[in-house]
């Protein structure tokens, strides 16, 4: 039985190496803290988008027109036109 002697030996030297090599690892290991650089073009994007998300989704003065030219019944659109937007929205 000295193969498990010795396979027992070379286990603790490996173990005890693996552990004093974790240390020294962790002491040379300096405290690093993260840092983020955003571009200027990604700044103006972000600026743009704020912008962009604080109107309003619905053009209330275009809202109105239309609803005046419905009223007034001036409003007309052509069939070629509503059959395009149509197709356009389907595919």
């Amino acid at each position: 039985m000295i193969i498990n002697n010795n396979l027992q030996g070379i286990a603790s030297v490996y173990a005890n190496h693996r552990s004093t090599n974790k240390v020294a690892h962790t002491e040379r290991e300096e405290v690093r803290s993260d840092e983020i650089h955003i571009s200027t073009k990604a700044q103006n994007a972000s600026e743009m988008l704020k912008k962009l998300n604080a109107m309003d989704d619905v053009r209330s003065d275009r809202v109105a027109e239309l609803e005046n030219m419905i009223a007034a019944g001036n409003y007309h659109v052509s069939s070629y036109d509503l059959a395009s937007s149509m197709l356009n929205c389907r595919f």
